[in-house]
């Protein structure tokens, strides 16, 4: 006992003991700080070349789109080699308004394969804006329903609209810039060819008011038949929603005319300023016409082709509250839930043809209408209060987004 405890009172070689393990931690530690010094300096390399990758590909002009995919991995496979790392392809994805680029890395580490981690992973991604394709067609669906009398919202809706053709006027190109117009209620009143309503199979012009067409033409842009009814505008329901104080002469006392496609914004703002509201809502009624100005096919002819990719085509709606009218559904009957179905499915369709849909619920706090709205414009879907400010913010934001006509880094 007297040698164990005289063992145990011995300190000699412990200092060395002590060292000995603590230099695990401390060899750790450095060679931590050592690989985390090569993998920044291995990230910041990658997304440099993605970043001038992307940006060499979608700036130039009239290139295909295997070009720019081609441009952005030559530029990469340039412009990042880095010794400790697998030479990554990157991938190059081109859109109608972006090209994208990502890649990644296995970095393998040195003293951290003490701690068990062999290697350090990075994935990056540089997305770039191409050019504006010079020309825009802008459609404001505005909401002219009874409601927007209140909190003085058709005023301050007038005010941001206004703004918005001047601020597109001022930065895109004389003659690269139209307009168009759909104030809608419960009706929309407009031009068309008599042949294209049921009231007349004449070949003069028509001016009236109609409320819908029969399912499934209502959620489509194509031209009406001229022998079949069911494709045809002309319907509405003769009840108190469109009769008396709501009748289709009031629409033209209130100003609430279509407007087609027009480069000529002096007269857009004249029939801006000029609209007051009336009656109910309808709002994929609203939506169906601005996609027929923004159409190529009769019955209006001033917008340009799809494959026209000097043109992008942008559709603003905004309404201030729930859908009242009733439109026909596949059933065959018409309901105010085969209306809101059928606005998801216009939006569907016009994001489909490259239309951007902007939607604005203004001063809506109804949940099954904000979330519709939403469905309508993933990711371009404002909520403003009322009050002007707000509406005024919202506009010029899409604004800027719309006459977004140099690339940029996104992310």
């Amino acid at each position: 006992m007297s040698r164990l405890r005289s063992f145990l009172r011995n300190q000699s070689g412990n200092i060395t003991t002590y060292l000995a393990l603590s230099a695990i931690p401390i060899m750790l530690a450095a060679g931590s700080a050592i690989d985390y010094v090569r993998y920044s300096d291995a990230k910041s390399d990658l997304q440099a070349a993605l970043d001038g990758a992307a940006l060499a590909a979608a700036l130039p002009a009239n290139l295909t789109d295997a070009q720019r995919i081609q441009i952005a991995q030559d530029y990469f496979k340039a412009n990042f080699s880095y010794a400790q790392v697998e030479q990554p392809e990157p991938v190059v994805t081109v859109s109608a308004s972006s090209v994208r680029a990502t890649a990644d890395f296995q970095l393998p580490t040195g003293l951290m394969q003490i701690a068990g981690i062999t290697q350090m992973e990075y994935e990056g991604a540089a997305e770039v804006m191409r050019p504006f394709a010079g020309a825009a067609e802008v459609v404001m669906v505005l909401d002219y329903s009874g409601s927007m009398n209140r909190k003085n919202k058709y005023q301050d809706m007038r005010t941001a609209a206004l703004a918005m053709v001047d601020k597109l006027d001022a930065e895109i190109a004389d003659n690269k810039l139209k307009f168009g117009l759909v104030p809608f209620s419960a009706m929309v009143y407009t031009d068309l060819p008599r042949s294209y309503v049921i009231q007349s199979s004449s070949s003069a012009t028509w001016t009236g008011c109609t409320q819908d067409r029969r399912s499934p033409y209502n959620t489509t842009v194509d031209t009406p038949d001229t022998s079949n009814n069911n494709t045809k505008w002309g319907y509405f329901d003769n009840g108190s929603e469109n009769s008396g104080a709501y009748n289709c002469p009031q629409y033209n006392i209130k100003g609430l005319k279509i407007v087609p496609l027009t480069s000529n914004t002096a007269t857009v703002k004249s029939k801006i300023s000029a609209m007051r509201p009336l009656g109910n809502t309808n709002i994929p009624l609203g939506a169906e016409f601005g996609w027929n100005l923004l159409d190529p096919q009769a019955p209006y002819s001033e917008g340009a082709a799809y494959s026209d990719t000097q043109t992008r085509k942008f559709l603003v709606l905004l309404t201030d509250g729930v859908q009242t009218s009733k439109q026909w559904g596949p059933d065959g009957t018409n309901t105010v839930g085969h209306g809101n179905q059928n606005l998801l499915t216009l939006c569907a369709g016009m994001r489909d043809k490259g239309i951007t849909v902007f939607t604005i619920a203004f001063d809506i706090t109804n949940t099954a209408v904000t979330d519709m709205l939403e469905d309508c414009a993933p990711g371009r879907y404002y909520e403003p209060d009322s009050g002007g400010t707000e509406i005024l913010a919202v506009f010029d934001a899409i604004s800027k987004q719309i006459k977004n006509q140099t690339a940029r880094i996104m992310k």
